[in-house]
Parts: C-alpha cells; sequence; structure tokens
C-alpha cells in the first residue's frame, strides 16, 4: 500500500491538491482511502456524495464507544472511500485532540492492516505539527509525506516545521517526498521554493500552474477530474500522482530543516537574488 500525507498551510490548496490526487489515483482503478485530518472537514468536499460525509468526531459524539469501520468509512465519488476527522466546536476545544483520538480508534481496529486499499491519502492541517496532526507520522500511516508551499513567508515557516517534525518521527517509517509547489502571482515564486527545496534536502516534486477551471470546478463542488478531464491541469495532477506512486520511500534521505536563524537568512538571502 501506498501510505500518504500531504500537509501544508492552513488556505495553502492541499485539500484542493488532496482531492484531485485521489480522484487521479481512482481514475488509475486504484482502491484510495482518503482520509481529512482537519477540524473544518473539508478535505473531502469536491469528491463526496451529494449529502457529504459525517465526521468521525460527531460520530463518536453520538456514540462514545469504538465504531467499527464501515460506520464511519464512507463511498465517494469515483469509488473512493472517505473519512473526514471533524473537530470541535470554533472556541470549544482542540482539533488536534481530535484527530488523535481518530488515529488511536484506526489503530484500535487496525484499519490499514486488513489491504482493501492501494492507497491512503491523509490531508492534514500543516500549520502547527502539534501530537495530533503528527498523527499520521507518529503512529506510522505515512510512509511518504508531501508538504504543499508557496513562496509566502508563512507558507515555507509552516513547510520548515513540518520537515522538523518529519525529522523527529523519522524512525516511524516516515520520509519527506518533496515538496508541491503552488504558487501564488509572484512570477519568481517557483525560483525561491527551487533554492528552498535545495536548502531542505529535498526537491520541488511538481509546479501546479494558477488554473481558474479549479475554480470552476469548484462551483459545482467537483475536482477537475470530474469536471473537465481533458483539461491541462488534470495531466500536471496524473504527472504528480505517478511521481508519488514511483518514489521509494527506502531509498530516501533525511531532509535537513532550517533553524530560526538560518530561515531568517535564507528568506532574506532568496527574495533578494529573485527580486
Amino acid at each position: 500500500m501506498h501510505k500518504i500525507a500531504v500537509y501544508g498551510k492552513g488556505g495553502i490548496g492541499k485539500s484542493t491538491i488532496s482531492s484531485h490526487l485521489s480522484a487521479v489515483f481512482a481514475e488509475k482503478n486504484l482502491k484510495v482511502l482518503h482520509v481529512g485530518c482537519d477540524p473544518k472537514h473539508d478535505s473531502t468536499m469536491r469528491i463526496a456524495p451529494k449529502d457529504g460525509v459525517p465526521t468521525v468526531i460527531q460520530m463518536l459524539r453520538e456514540n462514545p464507544g469504538w465504531l467499527r469501520s464501515r460506520a464511519f468509512v464512507q463511498k465517494g465519488r469515483f469509488g473512493i472511500d472517505l473519512v473526514e476527522c471533524g473537530g470541535p466546536e470554533p472556541g470549544a476545544g482542540c482539533g488536534g485532540r481530535g484527530v488523535a483520538k481518530m488515529f488511536e480508534m484506526f489503530t484500535s481496529i487496525r484499519l490499514l492492516e486488513r489491504g482493501d486499499w492501494d492507497v491512503s491519502l491523509f490531508d492534514v492541517l500543516g500549520d502547527v505539527v502539534c501530537g495530533g496532526f503528527a498523527a499520521p507520522m507518529r503512529q506510522g500511516f505515512a510512509e511518504k509525506a508531501y508538504i504543499v508551499c508557496s513562496e509566502e513567508l508563512m507558507a515555507m515557516y509552516a513547510a520548515n516545521n513540518v520537515v522538523k517534525a518529519i525529522t523527529t518521527n523519522a524512525g516511524n517509517g516516515v520520509t519527506l517526498g518533496g515538496i508541491i509547489a503552488n504558487t501564488r502571482d509572484n512570477e519568481n515564486g517557483g525560483e525561491i521554493l527551487r533554492l528552498f527545496a535545495e536548502a531542505l534536502g529535498t526537491q520541488v516534486v511538481e509546479y501546479i500552474p494558477r488554473s481558474p477551471i479549479i475554480l470552476e470546478a469548484e462551483g459545482e463542488m467537483k475536482t477537475v477530474v470530474e469536471y473537465d478531464p481533458t483539461a491541462p491541469i488534470v495531466d500536471v495532477f496524473r504527472s504528480l500522482a505517478d511521481k508519488i506512486l514511483a518514489y521509494d520511500p527506502s531509498a530516501a534521505s533525511l531532509p535537513t530543516p532550517l533553524e530560526d536563524r538560518e530561515f531568517n537568512d535564507f528568506t532574506v538571502d532568496a527574495f533578494r537574488k529573485t527580486a
């Protein structure tokens, strides 16, 4: 099984990219489990059935006992199996604890040991890599970690923290597959991210171009894979999916996260070089 975790700062586009990846994996006739690990529970919106997906936290609130997998694994579009963690009401609890509880349940029922899927993809909030959001790394649910990042300062700062968490949990089998570049309007954004990846001891796996058709598809609550499978952007996602499937975690080297002073020096230097 390909065990994949996609991290990234909130609002960076990781859920859009994750849902497109799951759709492309399913397009390849792979059996896919897509797990949203964000209190906003918006990871599966583009690949969910019309009525959406009930969250694990909601179902546990209604039934405090352990749930069997069929109770919270929902069938989505393309035949993808979907799980949304969910979280507490805003201001009423810790989202990371909810994610940690969900993974405790996954471990208890040996969810991934059943061999039901070819690919499991975890879409994980990467603003703060606390114990809950690091659970896919810490508990062995992820072998291939990818970070969605733009050339913006705080996106790179969050990415650097995720790399620190990957090095901390490397003994659990997680490796860094690379950075997925989702640049903003900066025409030099791609070069900044190339330099950033090099500083981290990794690579930019794919550059995702700005594409208005993604917004058009989201207006219909769909991925572009469903909305217009012939669109050029879909080929970019297909290329990214192929690279992820081909990546061999056993051959990976440990990344080199930057300390705070190193990060500050890097950003100043990188922006000057690309100005």
